[in-house]
């Protein structure tokens, strides 16, 4: 067992008079993780599959009189998500339970306890794009999350920026037409809904100009700004703090089955006295998984 908090430990706290005292608890942003991946309730079994599907192509011409034809569907892949416990916890003695300190003490920490377990959220959630173009990071289809050769029925389609670009009017352009020109997993165009950006902090100013301004941004020309005037990304734009490129950005899509929190087991506190010490205990655990099944809800770049 670790070597829990000690009165010895807070010596100025547990003095007759309490002098004021900093306890280090932050305000933190909102939760950041929750504008990329839609919470989701796991089944009770130690791991979530999604078969996903493909259907069928085009409807060929019937000259009058021939039978009608017959195609086959089936599952292309099956994306696995694999719960995992986070928790923390830590214990106070006797001494400070009997001089009634841990309630101060124990408030404070329990604080700093819940701001870990959302850090580790939010770290999680964001190492799902920081590793988006990295081969040893795969999704259920055998690729990373932005690739250009995610495989269909007959054939691959991309969800990665033709040319690596840092984000500017014409590469995001370029990105939106690229959603533009979606296809299912049969090849048959499909309508995705560009939703909104996705950004480090280093480019959220430069997001900023991009969505809301009324002309074309960094020319002198009086051009309109299409992303405006068409009401794309109106979401705005998601920044991740933790994102460790700052010259990758996404656009993210209404695409169903995309960005996911598998959620098995909520946030649970618990807390307990220890026989041989007496200590008092606290443990905050829960039991999650993060990831993405359909690669099409999240179009992207390194940047360069």
């Amino acid at each position: 067992m670790a070597a829990p908090m000690r009165s010895t430990d807070f010596r100025s706290i547990v003095e007759p008079i309490l002098n004021e005292c900093f306890d280090g608890v932050y305000d933190q942003r909102a939760d950041e993780w929750s504008r990329v991946f839609r919470e989701q309730t796991g089944i009770p079994r130690n791991y979530h599959e999604e078969p996903v599907l493909y259907g069928f192509g085009a409807a060929p011409q019937l000259p009058d009189g021939t039978p009608v034809t017959y195609q086959q569907g089936g599952v292309l892949f099956l994306q696995r998500y694999v719960y995992n416990v986070y928790g923390l916890a830590f214990a106070l003695t006797k001494v400070l339970v009997e001089d009634g300190d841990h309630i101060r003490i124990g408030q404070v920490y329990a604080k700093h306890l819940a701001q870990s377990l959302i850090e580790t959220k939010e770290t999680l959630s964001a190492n799902v794009l920081n590793r988006a173009f990295n081969s040893s990071y795969l999704g259920g289809d055998g690729v990373a999350l932005n690739s250009a050769s995610h495989p269909i029925v007959s054939g691959t389609f991309s969800n990665l920026l033709t040319t690596a670009a840092n984000l500017s009017q014409t590469s995001l352009e370029q990105m939106l037409i690229q959603v533009r020109q979606a296809v299912d997993n049969n090849g048959k165009k499909i309508r995705l809904v560009p939703g909104q950006l996705v950004v480090a902090p280093g480019n959220i100013f430069q997001a900023e100009v991009l969505l809301k301004s009324v002309l074309r941004t960094g020319t002198a020309n009086n051009d309109l700004n299409p992303i405006k005037s068409i009401g794309l990304l109106d979401q705005g734009a998601a920044v991740l703090s933790r994102l460790t490129n700052a010259s990758a950005w996404w656009v993210q899509t209404d695409a169903p089955e995309g960005m996911k929190l598998m959620m098995r087991r909520g946030l649970e506190k618990t807390m307990e006295g220890d026989f041989e010490t007496d200590s008092m205990r606290y443990k905050a655990t829960e039991r999650y998984t993060v990831g993405w099944t359909d690669p099409r809800a999240l179009y992207g770049t390194a940047g360069v």
